[in-house]
């Protein structure tokens, strides 16, 4: 599901599972998981979900596809998080993190067209 570097949205949805894995202190391993987990994992992994949507513009449906769940789950973590954006200091950390991930994106993807040509 996120090893197949090939195929953008993969890449995207590893770059943003372990941008929320490290800001909110959750195994990468555990947010990627299709199986249940503890909250503290589920809300990192709701994170890694709004990121991927709201930071790098993915669809809701290939969210669901790239986390392994359905539609209604990925609408309720970007609604979980964007009711947390009221909170100053969180908007501004959330408004850090979608920055910094769209530079990792391009850095990325300027790597690889660059290997691609060679």
């Amino acid at each position: 599901m996120f090893v197949d570097s090939a195929l953008q949205p993969d890449l995207d949805s590893s770059l943003c599972a372990a941008a929320a894995a490290a800001a909110r202190g959750a195994p990468f391993t555990e947010v990627i998981s299709p199986r249940r987990s503890s909250r503290p994992v589920a809300r990192a992994r709701q994170f890694a979900v709004y990121l991927r949507h709201v930071a790098l513009g993915a669809t809701l449906s290939a969210c669901a596809r790239a986390f392994a769940r359905d539609r209604a789950t990925m609408r309720h973590a970007c609604a979980r998080i964007e009711d947390r954006r009221d909170d100053p200091r969180f908007d501004a950390c959330v408004r850090h993190l979608e920055a910094a991930l769209a530079a990792q994106r391009e850095t990325i993807r300027t790597l690889v067209g660059e290997e691609r040509a060679q």
